[in-house]
């Protein structure tokens, strides 16, 4: 089959490998649709770990035509996508679900072979069904859903919540959405990027900005003390200080973005005197599940983010380094060539 293989930071090729042969417990998906991650790019900078030579993809969808076992036969012909934790679920972090602490977590897409190929191995408990309703690019969409709702649970979003959304890349927008479905009453946000800022606005912000000092104005609207969440995707140091500002006393500031190991400053009394609470949601199991329900249902539909597509053959085209800043890039999609 045909993959896309990284040799080591900055070595990338499209490469004829072995079609994989699932074992018992796995099944084999066939890939109809990737997600092409920003986290994607950082593999193949090498500035996260991960393990080379490695197929990446970690958003996908598919079918199943093979499994290992006799006993999952019931998943042959299922359309799927799936968790990417590879646990022992037998020590004391996977029975809390704490997938990620557990010593043998590996992760599909950074320490096991993902999506951009062909075909795909996953374990058989990973396995979630798409509803006939859920195309396979909204599947492959799901991840980045669940982070947004592993963001909105984070925050305590409910009914009548005011909030702030730094950011309206993927992960941006998905907070949005689903800060939106649980109840959030007004949503601000700010982005410099005007394609995004339309999105925004489509998916329900009550305002989008592109200036920070006019986002901090408005917010400071929402209530005198400014208001009760905010979320931070872009992982940039100044928009860090901004959420700081611009979040009332008790809030949430919700951690979102990657910060690629820069070294931020920040005074702690801005968060003590203030009772803040700062949370993390940068690494979210078990909620692709709950995406994959949601998308059935028609409470959460994201594919009017995909605004390019490919196949595995326009390699050179979507991991280029510049692709990432391309003009009107939201989200791109690989596409099975038939």
């Amino acid at each position: 089959m045909q993959a896309i293989v990284i040799d080591g930071p900055g070595a990338v090729r499209l490469a004829e490998v072995r079609k994989p042969e699932p074992e018992r417990g796995w099944a084999r998906v066939r890939v109809e649709a990737t997600g092409i991650c920003a986290t994607d790019f950082e593999v193949l900078k090498g500035s996260i770990r991960a393990e080379y030579p490695l197929t990446p993809g970690h958003e996908w969808s598919g079918v199943v035509d093979a499994v290992g076992g006799a006993g999952d036969g019931k998943w042959l012909g299922q359309r799927v996508t799936g968790d990417n934790e590879i646990t022992c679920l037998e020590c004391s972090y996977c029975r809390r679900g704490e997938w990620r602490r557990c010593r043998e977590y590996r992760q599909i897409g950074f320490a096991a072979p993902g999506a951009y190929a062909e075909w795909v191995l996953v374990p058989v408990r990973n396995l979630h069904g798409l509803a006939e309703a859920v195309s396979f690019e909204q599947g492959a969409l799901l991840e980045p859903l669940g982070v947004g709702l592993a963001v909105a649970e984070a925050a305590g979003g409910r009914i009548g919540t005011t909030a702030v959304v730094l950011g309206t890349g993927p992960i941006g927008l998905n907070s949005l959405a689903a800060l939106k479905a649980a109840g959030a009453a007004r949503i601000l946000c700010l982005e410099r990027r005007a394609w995004r800022r339309e999105l925004a606005r489509a998916w329900g912000a009550a305002e989008v900005f592109e200036d920070a000092g006019a986002l901090e104005e408005a917010a400071g609207r929402l209530h005198a003390e400014g208001t009760d969440v905010v979320v931070d995707a872009t992982g940039q140091a100044e928009m860090l200080e901004l959420g700081l500002r611009v979040v009332r006393f008790g809030g949430v500031l919700v951690l979102a973005g990657y910060f690629g190991g820069a070294q931020v400053r920040v005074r702690p009394d801005v968060i003590g005197e203030r009772n803040l609470r700062v949370v993390g949601a940068g690494n979210n199991s078990g909620f692709i599940g709950r995406a994959a329900r949601a998308a059935a249902e028609g409470t959460l539909r994201t594919e009017s983010m995909i605004t390019h597509r490919f196949g595995l053959e326009d390699w050179e085209t979507f991991l280029d380094p510049s692709f990432i800043a391309r003009e009107g890039l939201i989200k791109a999609i690989i596409r099975r060539s038939e």
